[in-house]
């Protein structure tokens, strides 16, 4: 299959609403307990208001802290000389406990490490969206999608709302001059309230404002969700998606880029989706695109014009050169894997080794072990995490072999036993369309490996089952 070639990432090019949205990338500003610091980060990632009686942070040490606040860098004078004991389960306050200082690593593990209460946890729209992006820029992206898809059900009744209002005649206003101005950090709920008495009291014009800063964050989760969905191979939910968010902002050049680029990847041969490719790399090469881009784009256009002249059939390129996925630099790689001392290294291939050996013998139990070793030696290998998965689902957990087989997917999205794999775990849970879908993106990817497995009758027995 033909290819994009590898670029470095550039900056979104978004509405003024969605450009404010980047600024919410950083994941080291997402701990989900931790006190904000003067300082340190605003406590929202859509620019939030601090709970009710809190000073502000600028003049934090103006005004009498709550009883029991910890003091903030020598405002123990001014409540009392007494900092109080800190909530259960609060983290110290301490300049080691600013979320800046702390690595998105660190963070992942943490969270994996409260992973059920965090479920449980109710969860602000700020932190849905910090969260999606810290697990998307660190490859996690069955996670990413999960808590961009909470962040979008959050938002579809203020999305429908402000598409209502955008179809009425009504001149444009500054945020200021709506009522909403950026400066006051409003947060998402607020943001929405303030939209909706906007709407009720007929001021169209403030009020289509004010959902576009609230909503502005949400359409940049659905074009990420959209790429995490290519990225472990559902290619027909990613491009469901974009063309989702161009419905809504038809000149956003992210999605238009992404269009364009996943039906170029899945094009070759299909004469309808080249056309629709060309279409919107055509339109996003209006949208004056950064330099490297639009280098990108040019040169796939070309050869999509051969292509349309050949009966959808590109140009045979190179077969060594970068793949779309992971590798692809515009929708963003996996973080790199840790630099392993070689003591550490001889571990993991040791580990690796065991748990191989023991699957071979059907021991699955010990394989999980050597496996859950190699993992925690370097979390980013997705032999360990494949074979981890391997290993719980022959253990009868599915749930835990999803998770584990997905991570494997999300370092590789073509690795062919992983996909072979994931249809399993959908089958024996009787999600057969589920494990049709991944049998059949193996039968593209991967037709050795589908070959060996026979997964030409597995996806006949899924397909009949959906009858």
């Amino acid at each position: 299959m033909r290819r994009v070639t590898l670029l470095s990432l550039c900056s979104l090019c978004l509405s003024p609403a969605l450009a404010r949205a980047q600024a919410t990338d950083d994941p080291t500003k997402i701990a989900p307990t931790a006190h904000a610091s003067p300082s340190g980060p605003a406590p929202s990632e859509f620019g939030g208001a601090l709970p009710p009686g809190h000073p502000a942070l600028e003049q934090a040490g103006d005004g009498q802290l709550p009883p029991g606040h910890p003091a903030l860098d020598g405002a123990g004078d001014r409540a009392g000389d007494r900092a109080g004991a800190l909530p259960p389960g609060h983290p110290p306050v301490s300049d080691a406990a600013d979320p800046s200082s702390v690595s998105g690593k660190e963070l992942l593990a943490k969270l994996d490490s409260m992973k059920e209460e965090l479920k449980n946890r109710p969860k602000t729209a700020e932190i849905e969206f910090a969260l999606g992006n810290l697990y998307y820029e660190n490859g996690r992206y069955p996670e990413a999608i999960d808590f961009y898809r909470q962040l979008g059900e959050r938002a579809r009744g203020p999305m429908e709302r402000w598409l209502a209002v955008r179809k009425t005649a009504h001149g444009r206003l500054t945020p200021e001059q709506a009522g909403c101005p950026a400066s006051a950090r409003p947060s998402f709920e607020q943001l929405v309230a303030i939209a909706d008495a906007k709407a009720a009291a007929h001021d169209d014009a403030s009020a289509d404002v004010c959902y576009e800063a609230a909503l502005g964050p949400v359409i940049a989760a659905e074009v990420r969700r959209a790429n995490a969905f290519f990225l472990i191979g559902n290619a027909d939910k990613a491009l469901e998606l974009h063309e989702k968010v161009l419905a809504i902002e038809p000149d956003l050049p992210e999605s238009q880029f992404f269009l364009g680029a996943i039906l170029y990847e899945t094009g070759d041969g299909d004469l309808g989706r080249l056309t629709r490719a060309k279409a919107a790399w055509e339109k996003f090469l209006k949208e004056e695109p950064d330099p490297d881009r639009k280098k990108l784009v040019m040169d796939n256009l070309s050869k999509i014009e051969v292509a349309l002249r050949n009966g959808g059939r590109l140009p045979d390129e190179q077969a060594a050169r970068p793949r779309f996925g992971p590798a692809f630099g515009p929708i963003l790689a996996p973080a790199q894997a840790p630099t392993l001392s070689a003591k550490d290294r001889r571990a993991l291939e040791e580990a690796l080794r065991e748990g191989e050996a023991r699957s071979a013998k059907r021991d699955w139990a010990k394989a999980l072990n050597a496996f859950e070793r190699a993992r925690k030696l370097d979390p980013d290998d997705d032999g360990a995490a494949r074979g981890a998965g391997i290993a719980l689902l022959n253990l009868g957990r599915r749930k835990e072999a999803e998770a584990a087989l997905r991570a494997a997917l999300g370092r590789d999205p073509a690795d062919g036993i992983a996909l072979y794999e994931l249809g399993e775990v959908f089958f024996e849970n009787e999600h057969y369309a589920g494990a049709a879908r991944f049998w059949s993106q193996l039968l593209q990817s991967d037709p050795k490996v589908a070959q060996q497995y026979g997964v030409q009758q597995r996806l006949a027995d899924a397909k009949s089952r959906q009858q």
